[in-house]
């Protein structure tokens, strides 16, 4: 058997990744303590030396499982999942969900649409339910969904798509998922998790359903979703660098992880009964951020999932999953805070009872790679205080902040490498090569990528160790809506998110000028990254920057050269709907959805049907009713309060004598 082949048992793939992985991390950090030793260690080397091999092990270990992902696909061994499944003739129900909270309504729907569609042309329409279930708090939005929704019905015949408004939103999406699997769960074999911003192929749906039916131990199946449909700088780079990068890591990710792969969250296959009985997600103990909702519950589920003794897997071959990208780098970084505090609730159940081991280091590679960069800060810190206080010299270029040069140029080998073997294995596949627009291409994408990957680095160290620092100080973010339109950022917006970085970048340039400027040449790099924090925010989120790039075929993507049908059709129909009625029309001085409802009896009894249909009615205070109604007999319904009206829309009785006094105001 060979080291790298799907056979290999789970623990023998581990102890070589490990071993691999032990020993470049213990020949580094020993080349690091005899470059710094001098007459003998101090308690400064020492604690360097110890910071240094910390660092290095993920850098070690990341690039031998590119490294393997690298030679498995080279030979071609990719047997685990590389055909359909077995299994055919009829398949069991199955419920595809997708959670929103206050999303655009055009796109959630168009995608949504265009997937019910996909799964049509399958011919196994019938085995599938779709759910919206809707955590939205904006009533304009909400209503708009309700619109959006009824809009769906009368255009698709007999499609199966469902909407749902939960009346209250406790514990954010996962005690949406846990309600909906309460309520209806037991009608469905299956569950498949979408995201807003989730598009799926239906032959990759049907297939990960049979491959849930081929192995009845099978808990969750992953199915890696591929970035696409954005045009900004920073998210095309993304979108390349998933396409073209991510298939060896995900190779020597499957390879390694086999049965106790992870969960993302969202374009995922679960079966619902195992789910239910056995992922359910209590509050940790004590107060938030720490404590409280557990925010990133998707590892957490995995782990659960794993301790109840099914399987968590990677379908690392399959194609045709789509998900969607931030379109700026604060947004991208607005996303990583909620995500920073949700994975840094996670030191709290390393420890907890019953969990695998690898379930274990899902959690602490989920806490370092947020922790990771205030320890290179503290690491690149001590670098300089030791220079300095030295007044130490690099002779002849033999030394860096990182030691011997030879790590330092032996660390980026080990960064970059899995990119250039990406790029290389298009060699082996013409067709995939022509897909980047050939290999030279290819290769100007990969090195645009670095490129800006290197300059975005330390303003994202330097965000994350905020961020890391504000959890720990006790700071509780914001879940609310992912970016989604691409008007790019301000120069007054990103002066506010990231003069930090820059009065930070300016302040380091001028201390290690003075105290320690031998060290300038190997620091610029980082130091200006957040000296032009400002500028590089506002490039890195315009289309035309993008646009520019894409219009010499620099960063494109096959999906991006080629749309599948599936997000051909989601943009037929977001361009369909944007042509109707606006989602909301205040700004041209049309009435608000809530004031229609109000006043209009059959938008009042869409909503109240739907209310009724799916439980999601909920009273409001009689001291709200009171004031709407006294509002409404003065005819100044649009100055009733957000928050109101979102208890009103929950109340039927409330909304039916709102429109009562609104008819009777205009006699």
């Amino acid at each position: 058997m060979r080291p790298f082949d799907s056979a290999l048992p789970a623990g023998q793939a581990r102890a070589i990744l490990g071993i691999l992985t032990l020993a470049t991390t213990a020949a580094a950090t020993w080349a690091f303590a005899t470059s710094i030793a001098g007459n003998g260690l101090s308690i400064v080397d020492i604690a360097s030396t110890a910071i240094f091999a910390i660092l290095f092990v993920w850098v070690a270990m990341s690039f031998w499982m590119a490294g393997i992902g690298f030679i498995r696909l080279a030979r071609r061994a990719r047997t685990e999942t590389s055909a359909e499944s077995s299994v055919r003739g009829d398949l069991p129900p199955t419920v595809v969900v997708m959670p929103i909270y206050n999303e655009d309504p055009q796109g959630v729907f168009a995608g949504m649409r265009a997937v019910w569609e996909s799964v049509q042309a399958t011919g196994r329409g019938d085995t599938f339910d779709f759910y919206l279930l809707s955590d939205t708090t904006n009533p304009e939005v909400w209503l708009a969904e309700e619109l959006a929704w009824a809009r769906l019905q009368d255009e698709v015949d007999g499609a199966r798509i469902y909407y749902r408004h939960r009346p209250r939103n406790i514990s954010r999406k996962s005690g949406n998922l846990a309600d909906f699997c309460r309520r209806w769960g037991s009608r469905y074999r299956y569950m498949i998790v979408l995201d807003a911003d989730s598009v799926m192929v239906g032959a990759t749906l049907v297939e990960l359903v049979r491959r849930m039916e081929a192995d009845p131990q099978l808990g969750i199946l992953q199915a890696p979703p591929q970035p696409v449909n954005r045009s900004s700088l920073f998210a095309r780079a993304q979108q390349f660098a998933a396409s073209l990068y991510g298939p060896i890591f995900m190779e020597g990710f499957a390879w390694w992880s086999q049965d106790d792969g992870n969960y993302w969250g969202h374009n995922a296959i679960i079966r619902t009964d195992a789910f239910l009985r056995h992922c359910g997600l209590a509050p940790l103990p004590g107060k938030a951020p720490l404590g409280g909702e557990i925010l990133s519950h998707d590892f957490v589920e995995a782990a659960l999932m794993r301790r109840a003794g099914y399987k968590v897997r990677l379908a690392h071959d399959l194609e045709g999953s789509y998900e969607e990208c931030p379109p700026t780098l604060v947004a991208f970084a607005q996303r990583d805070q909620r995500w920073c505090q949700g994975n840094l609730q996670h030191l709290r159940l390393i420890a907890a009872r019953g969990l695998r081991p690898v379930s274990r280091f899902h959690f602490f590679a989920g806490v370092m790679s947020y922790l990771s960069s205030p320890i290179w800060l503290l690491f690149l810190t001590i670098g300089v205080v030791v220079a300095a206080w030295e007044e130490q010299e690099l002779h002849d270029g033999d030394t860096t902040i990182l030691g011997p040069v030879w790590i330092f140029v032996a660390t980026m080998v080990m960064l970059l490498s899995p990119k250039v073997w990406a790029w290389m294995l298009l060699a082996f596949d013409r067709r995939r090569a022509s897909e980047y627009g050939g290999m030279f291409r290819a290769g100007l994408g990969l090195m645009t990528e670095v490129g800006l990957s290197i300059i975005v680095a330390p303003i994202m160290m330097a965000f994350h160790s905020m961020f890391v620092v504000a959890t720990f100080r006790g700071k509780k973010v914001h879940w609310n809506a992912q970016q989604r339109d691409e008007s790019g950022i301000s120069w007054r917006d990103a002066a506010s998110a990231h003069w930090r970085q820059t009065v930070a970048g300016i302040a380091a340039l001028v201390i290690v000028g003075f105290a320690a400027p031998a060290l300038l040449p190997w620091l610029l790099p980082v130091l200006v990254g957040l000296i032009l924090a400002i500028p590089l925010s506002v490039i890195c989120s315009s289309v035309r920057w993008g646009a520019a790039l894409k219009k010499y075929g620099i960063l494109c993507t096959p999906e991006e050269r080629n749309p599948p049908a599936v997000l051909r059709r989601r943009d037929e129909f977001v361009a369909q709907s944007t042509c109707e009625e606006p989602t909301n029309a205040v700004d041209s001085g049309a009435p608000s959805l809530f004031t229609r409802v109000v006043r209009e009896p059959a938008l009042l009894a869409l909503h109240c049907s739907i209310l009724e249909a799916t439980d999601g009615a909920d009273s409001a205070t009689i001291e709200i009713v009171d004031r709407a109604a006294a509002v409404v007999r003065k005819g100044r319904i649009e100055t009733i309060a957000a928050e109101d009206r979102r208890a009103l829309l929950g109340d039927p009785l409330a909304l039916g004598r709102l429109h009562r006094l609104a008819w009777g105001s205009k006699q």
